[in-house]
């Protein structure tokens, strides 16, 4: 069931400034540019660089995209909500937005078409331009359902109000740690690398890379990026990802895949189970988020 008797589309809409969002991130990249062009140190970018691949690889990849998302394996309650909350670190978004954002583009994808706020078909500043500062108003919009689980988590919820402010404790760490230099490279640069580094693997997917596995009907067919992979923690392999079904695992075979390596890590400890693997891709289940309704 969809919000418009059937009529949902991806493509007829408008692409719309979003305040909050478009101010968090000015403030962001400017401070990344100010701040830390003025307090720069090697151990504040090695700090930065660390932070930003624990966040990525055990927050955005592991905890938000393999688990929230797609559910691809399964672990205690205690410890979805520790990967969850280094995911909100990264610093984009709250559990739910993350959530919506993810299943509608994937949604306007698999269409036979969508506009072009989901795809690479603009020059790359418009594309910058619109995932960091906009958001989009489809004019037939589909439903967003959340697994009960989950919008009735009152943890997931507060991380939903308060995003944000999450990275006022690391900025106190910070500063006693490092100073003003650790609190730029540490909050502003990172969450602007790991914001860069997210929109740019998207981009250039729906543009380039290595389509081995291909889906009539989609209007974007993702490719894999190999020289991303290591920056981006295994999610640079988007064409497996998009070809298969909620499997834990995006590279494939005998590539570099860091999240699905601390997954296996995490499963010998007996933190992680019931891991997906690699199969046909099939409709969203009900038990998580789906995006639902249809092209007309």
């Amino acid at each position: 069931m969809d919000s418009n008797k059937g009529r949902s589309t991806p493509s007829l809409g408008k692409v719309y400034w979003a305040p909050a969002r478009s101010l968090w991130f000015t403030l962001m990249y400017g401070g990344a540019l100010l701040g830390g062009y003025a307090t720069f140190r090697w151990d504040a970018l090695a700090l930065c660089l660390f932070t930003s691949a624990i966040a990525l690889c055990v927050g955005y990849s592991v905890g938000i995209h393999r688990r929230l998302i797609h559910n691809s394996f399964q672990c205690h309650a205690w410890v979805e909500a520790v990967l969850v909350y280094i995911g909100v670190l990264v610093g984009v978004g709250g559990p739910f937005t993350l959530i919506e954002r993810h299943d509608s583009r994937e949604w306007a994808q698999s269409q036979p078409r969508c506009h072009d706020y989901f795809t690479s078909r603009r020059n790359p500043f418009i594309n910058w331009l619109w995932t960091i500062h906009c958001a989009i108003q489809l004019h037939y919009p589909p439903i967003v359902q959340y697994e009960p689980r989950l919008i009735n988590n009152k943890f997931y919820q507060w991380l939903e109000q308060t995003w944000m402010f999450q990275q006022l404790p690391l900025a106190i760490a910070c500063y006693y740690g490092g100073g003003w230099s650790w609190v730029f490279w540490g909050i502003y640069v990172r969450i602007s690398l790991c914001a860069t580094l997210i929109w740019l693997t998207d981009y250039l997917a729906c543009r380039v890379g290595d389509r081995p596995l291909y889906t009539k009907g989609k209007a974007v067919q993702r490719g894999n990026i190999p020289l991303l992979s290591l920056l981006t923690m295994g999610e640079s392999w988007q064409n497996n990802h998009q070809n298969t079904s909620y499997s834990a695992r995006f590279d494939g075979r005998s590539r570099l895949d860091l999240g699905w390596w601390l997954i296996k890590a995490l499963s010998k400890v007996g933190l992680v189970w019931n891991i997906s693997r690699l199969q046909t891709k099939a409709p969203l289940p009900a038990s998580r988020s789906a995006v639902e309704g249809v092209n007309p």
